[in-house]
């Protein structure tokens, strides 16, 4: 028994648990010419005051969570196996951060600069309103980008899996209402229906040289 459901869209749910809106593929548009710059596998941000069900409030995933207060904002990328940055990400040469930050606009024109060098630095940059963060997932720990961006979280399918696992049984009641999910929520919750415990729910999920569970 398996979920056939790419590990981006794993990452859209668990983020969408989390309470924050996202974009996935967000494509990094050349200033001229007609290639791509990049790709971003997937932007969220999530408000600081965020708060889903007013009797009893769902608690988020601690690791993903960002500074209380503040506007929090993550570009993902997502790997099968060692959680990684693509070159774009880590090359302060091609400006794809400032392209990114100003496309968002969540920073003035002049901040936005300042925030892309710290990024390109150490995957973070905060000021009074705000958190931006770079974000892996994947499912083994990278100690080359621990050790270069220790401030960019390594979230893995070991931590998150479990996570979209105990956030539906916990609020069965509040989730099994959901016609308009998308078809990849549909087949997360079908996966969540048919396991007895965490275990067996994460036993469906196993990428290949496809991308898909």
């Amino acid at each position: 028994m398996s979920a056939e459901i790419t590990a981006e869209a794993l990452v859209y749910w668990y983020l969408r648990l989390n309470g924050f809106l996202t974009i996935t593929n967000f494509i990094v548009h050349p200033d001229e010419g007609r290639n791509q710059e990049t790709d971003a596998d997937i932007l969220g941000v999530r408000f600081p005051y965020r708060a889903e069900n007013l009797n009893r409030p769902m608690k988020d995933h601690e690791v993903i969570l960002g500074p209380p207060g503040k506007i929090h904002m993550v570009i993902g990328e997502v790997k099968t196996g060692l959680c990684n940055l693509n070159g774009p990400w880590t090359k302060p040469e091609r400006r794809n951060m400032h392209r990114v930050l100003k496309a968002i606009g969540i920073l003035q024109s002049r901040e936005a600069e300042t925030a892309a060098a710290k990024l390109y630095d150490s995957g973070r940059y905060e000021n009074q309103r705000c958190r931006i963060s770079l974000l892996c997932f994947g499912k083994n720990h990278n100690p080359q980008i621990a050790e270069k961006y220790s401030m960019v979280p390594q979230i893995l399918w070991s931590d998150l899996i479990p996570f979209i696992y105990e956030r539906f049984k916990s609020y069965r009641n509040q989730k099994v209402s959901h016609l308009q999910w998308d078809e990849d929520g549909h087949k997360l919750w079908d996966a969540f229906e048919q396991s007895r415990d965490a275990s067996i729910f994460a036993s469906q999920f196993n990428f290949g040289n496809s991308g898909l569970i």
